[in-house]
């Protein structure tokens, strides 16, 4: 029975080996093909540098996208602002939005998908942070309209204490002069209990 189960394993095994050959070795003269590698490990790279070490990356990259016009290297860049603020995020889109316009992009280099999915992303990015200022403004407001209304409301409770004041002191002049009006009258006579 084992040897059933090992006849496959041993005869897979040799084909695999069969099929393995030496890669052709490349010439020294011929151009290097540009490819657009390594992008995620720059950009993970980045992502654990400290803001100096940040700007000194950024730059290089800067260099090297200038130097070479390359649509990787303007990928590579796009991918590691899209790691900063706000403006480095607006830049990465700009650079991405030219990337996909130029039409020359990136097919050959397998990374279309790659620029494609940074474009989504860093234009939902976009969307949420307008809709997030926008929300920002209109609970602003709000609350300048909660201050508002409860400035109002303070003013109508104090308007309304000095009214039960007024009110008061009203009731107190009434009884005053209500009260030794009825001192001032005759006692009655107590009516007689004999009856006669």
């Amino acid at each position: 029975m084992n040897k059933w189960i090992l006849f496959p394993a041993l005869l897979l095994g040799g084909c695999a080996s069969l099929q393995q050959t030496p890669a052709p070795l490349l010439s020294s003269a011929a151009p290097p093909v540009p490819a657009c590698e390594d992008l995620l490990s720059d950009y993970e790279t980045y992502a654990d540098l400290d803001e100096q070490a940040r700007a000194r990356f950024v730059e290089t990259l800067r260099g090297r996208q200038a130097l070479s016009a390359d649509a990787c290297e303007q990928l590579r860049l796009a991918l590691v602002w899209s790691q900063g603020g706000a403006a480095e995020r607006a830049r990465a889109l700009k650079l991405v939005e030219d990337l996909l316009d130029s039409g020359a992009l990136l097919e050959k280099f397998h990374a279309q998908p790659l620029a494609l999915l940074l474009h989504d992303r860093l234009r939902q990015e976009r969307r949420l942070a307008l809709r997030n200022l926008e929300l920002q403004q209109r609970l602003k407001g709000c609350r300048a309209r909660e201050k508002d209304l409860a400035r109002q409301l303070e003013d109508l409770r104090s308007q309304l204490r000095q009214l039960k004041q007024i009110e008061q002191n009203i009731n107190e002049k009434e009884q005053s002069l209500i009260t030794p009006a009825a001192d001032k009258l005759p006692a009655r006579s107590s009516p007689d209990p004999g009856g006669g």
